[in-house]
């Protein structure tokens, strides 16, 4: 049985289907790949992203957008390593209270 955070790693989603769920265009998703900023996952020359993938461009999204970073000032956040990712949290992120505000943030 896969554990919650396995099914957040899966590569399910198309390019077309995140681009609508972020309201952004296929260009914009191809462009930020081209930058650095994701990779998703490739089957042939399909891209294929994750909920994990699906976190990230929210954030992505968020800093460009409406806090008016540049790419370049975007990479350097992104590689920043959260709390959760260094205490291995894995589900439990989910009730963490800096965890849930940084969501909110981002939506």
């Amino acid at each position: 049985m896969k554990t919650r955070e396995e099914d957040h790693n899966r590569p399910i989603f198309t390019i077309g289907i995140v681009a609508d769920m972020l309201g952004v265009t296929q260009a914009t998703l191809r462009i930020w790949e081209k930058k650095g900023l994701i990779k998703p996952q490739r089957l042939g020359k399909n891209r294929f992203y994750s909920y994990r993938d699906l976190d990230r461009l929210k954030e992505i999204k968020h800093l460009l957008q409406e806090k008016k970073l540049n790419i370049a000032g975007v990479k350097n956040i992104l590689v920043l390593t959260r709390c959760w990712d260094i205490k291995k949290c894995g589900v439990k992120r989910y009730s963490c209270p800096v965890y849930q505000t940084r969501q909110k943030d981002i939506k």
